[in-house]
């Protein structure tokens, strides 16, 4: 959830301890012959709380010749795995556009007009849980399970989980077709915003190697 505008910056504290007893009575059920959820829990030693927080999308970035990336840029819901992912690819791009304009402002303005928009709608995105949307839906559709209902292609059929991950691929950059269509990110010294024939994917594996 969300935080409210007024709440304390404590609040987000990742050693706070946290109370069994908030949490236990969801795993009440989790019952097997094989398997207690609710004694594992009761016998831990320690619980943490884990704050899902996230930051609106800032209006710019830059500052003369400071930027921002990663999480100090935009902060999002751990949705999709793009804690790490977004702070890779804005490296990536602030290095390649600082290459290639070679006046350090110039190549921070051109960084973040590339990843700026991008991330701002993976920050939205993530609100709206990306592809764990399936998870709400095959609740919504089927409360009582997939058998009750005709199985999980009635419930969430092939198709549309596809576009579920496909559109979200879109927005965190991911997508092969577009990764393939985009120009590489790879600097080779050239001045020029040449592009290059071969695939991004493998060129740049090709460069790494």
């Amino acid at each position: 959830k969300r935080m409210p505008a007024d709440m304390h910056w404590a609040r987000e504290d990742w050693n706070r301890a946290g109370r069994i007893e908030d949490f236990l009575p969801d795993f009440a059920g989790w019952e097997w012959s094989w398997l207690s959820v609710p004694s594992l829990i009761r016998a831990t030693e320690a619980v943490w709380e884990f704050p899902m927080v996230d930051r609106d999308p800032l209006p710019n970035w830059t500052r003369g010749r400071v930027t921002l990336l990663g999480d100090a840029a935009h902060p999002m819901y751990p949705i999709g795995s793009n804690g790490a992912s977004q702070g890779i690819l804005d490296a990536r791009t602030l290095a390649y556009h600082l290459a290639m304009e070679g006046d350090a402002a110039a190549g921070l303005r051109a960084y973040e007009a590339a990843r700026r928009p991008a991330t701002s709608a993976l920050v939205e995105a993530s609100r709206n849980q990306g592809p764990d949307l399936v998870l709400d839906l095959a609740d919504q559709r089927a409360p009582e399970g997939f058998a009750a209902v005709g199985g999980r292609e009635a419930v969430l059929p092939l198709a549309e989980l596809e576009e579920i991950s496909r559109a979200y691929k879109r927005k965190a950059g991911f997508d092969p077709a577009l990764l393939n269509a985009r120009e590489s990110l790879s600097y080779t010294g050239a001045t020029a915003k040449a592009p290059d024939p071969r695939p991004a994917a493998r060129r740049d594996f090709h460069r790494s190697r």
